[in-house]
């Protein structure tokens, strides 16, 4: 009854209104609808999103509900090498799947096992790769360098910025930096920073980190 009410309250307005005034109130209803869910991430089941066509170039995340819990105890990640992603899991449940860039081909490979976290920093700084700064520390003279590289004339090395650093493998760690969708860091495993702030809130020193 309640549709049949609307639908005839619908037709009484339609006709008491021009072509013209029901098209131009069309288009801009269709407009705010547009703008109003420009921004709302369409909500999907997990098995939904590793099935999109487009899964292995997004940059998108999923979120389960089981990133609402909290146990460090029971709580690892995995980094799939090939997908380019990675997924937190929380009491052996799938909590957040989220792209991550691994280390280049030709010797800077992320290498695949089972490790630990052993060290977690929230404000890091590589001691191995940067760029040489003007002695003042306000000129970048050269990027994407490496600290056994001679640097130029009153030139001196700073580490690149790595933050949430969670080490898990010698020099190898996850930490924020630039993502993209192919392998082409010095070795780490790069997470944007939104997906690498929760893995450092939900993972502890001791956590589970399996490359695969």
């Amino acid at each position: 009854m309640k549709r049949l009410a609307l639908a005839l309250a619908l037709a009484t307005v339609a006709c008491q209104q021009s072509p013209e005034d029901l098209r131009a109130y069309y288009e801009a209803e269709g407009d705010r609808l547009e703008e109003a869910t420009r921004h709302v991430r369409k909500a999907y089941t997990f098995e939904d999103f590793i099935a999109h066509e487009g899964y292995r170039e997004t940059r998108d995340m999923w979120r389960g509900a089981a990133l609402n819990e909290y146990n460090p105890a029971r709580s690892y990640v995995e980094i799939l090498l090939e997908e380019q992603r990675g997924r937190l899991y929380i009491n052996d449940t799938i909590a957040m799947d989220f792209p991550i860039c691994s280390g280049r081909f030709g010797g800077q490979e992320t290498p695949k096992g089972t490790f630990r976290i052993s060290q977690k920093v929230k404000e890091y700084r590589s001691n191995r790769y940067g760029s040489f700064m003007s002695k003042d520390g306000k000129r970048v003279v050269e990027r994407n360098i490496s600290v056994k590289d001679t640097p130029p004339e009153g030139a001196v090395f700073e580490g690149a910025d790595m933050p949430y650093w969670m080490r898990f493998n010698g020099a190898i760690g996850l930490h924020v930096g630039n993502v993209h969708r192919h392998s082409a860091s010095h070795g780490c495993v790069r997470v944007p920073e939104e997906a690498c702030s929760i893995l450092f809130e939900k993972l502890s020193v001791g956590s589970k980190v399996i490359v695969k």
